[in-house]
């Protein structure tokens, strides 16, 4: 799940606050829940798209995010990835990294499977314009 959340957002430390906030949410609904292990990849999806609408709002007012000053604290794939859409991103990495199915990427997106098939083959169109650049 970290490697899932990682995948979404940029830094490790944000992606195992994700996975542990969304532990502790299956914990809390463990005996109503009948599929946990779908309940938290859907919320780990969810805490990593929370944090990124909050990055968006902290970009339009102004505040600076963190990067890391090591290089070796970088990741290319995940810096390239950063120039797609939230949406784009977000599939791109459920279905590459959590090896999730178009179906199940629809259920976690609320989405059709068609706008899933149709992101990620936008995603990998500017995934490789990104790339080539």
């Amino acid at each position: 799940m970290v490697r899932l959340a990682r995948g979404l957002v940029d830094t490790q430390e944000i992606a195992e606050e994700i996975v542990q906030d969304a532990f502790a949410r299956v914990y809390e609904r463990w005996s109503r829940l009948d599929h946990p292990g779908g309940y938290l990849r859907t919320a780990v999806v969810n805490g990593a798209r929370s944090e990124l609408r909050k990055r968006e709002v902290r970009r339009r007012i102004g505040i600076r995010p963190f990067i890391p000053s090591q290089p070796e604290d970088r990741d290319y794939l995940l810096d390239a990835l950063d120039q797609l859409s939230s949406r784009q991103k977000t599939v791109l990495v459920l279905k590459f990294y959590a090896d999730m199915t178009e179906k199940e990427i629809a259920q976690a997106m609320g989405m059709r499977p068609g706008t899933v098939k149709s992101a990620t083959s936008r995603g990998l169109a500017e995934l490789r314009k990104v790339v080539e650049q």
